[in-house]
């Protein structure tokens, strides 16, 4: 079975380094963007299971990029995790929200994230 792949999306380059090493070292494929446009890039061509996205992303900002998610066939992950020092969801689109699996309040330990990963990636008890 290949690894699960995870596009992390954080304006934060040290962040997304210490993200990357991390998700790296417990199996997983890592891509990362700096911005919404390389975000929606990736998803095209990266493919991810899961994005961890931070809503406050230049150039399409997080909810550019769930908007984009939904209208654009073939570009959507099987999950999205939101991660951001905001405690709601205001800022972003309500349709947009609809497509967020999980939402993590900032600061996210490595550790965390993994663990919310893997519990992402968990098949569904009940079918679809």
């Amino acid at each position: 079975m290949s690894p699960a792949r995870v596009l992390i999306a954080d304006p934060d380059e040290s962040l997304l380094a210490m993200y990357r090493e991390s998700l790296a070292r417990e199996g997983f494929e890592v891509a990362t963007a700096t911005d919404g446009l390389d975000c929606m890039a990736k998803l095209r061509s990266f493919a991810p299971d899961v994005l961890v996205l931070e809503p406050a992303q230049l150039w399409g900002g997080g909810d550019g990029v769930l908007a984009r998610m939904r209208e654009e066939a073939g570009v959507s992950p099987a999950k999205v995790l939101v991660m951001s020092a905001r405690r709601d969801l205001d800022r972003l689109d309500s349709t947009a929200a609809l497509a967020i699996s999980e939402y993590q309040i900032k600061p996210v330990s490595p550790d965390l994230l993994v663990e919310r990963i893997r519990r992402l990636l968990e098949p569904s008890p009940f079918p679809v």
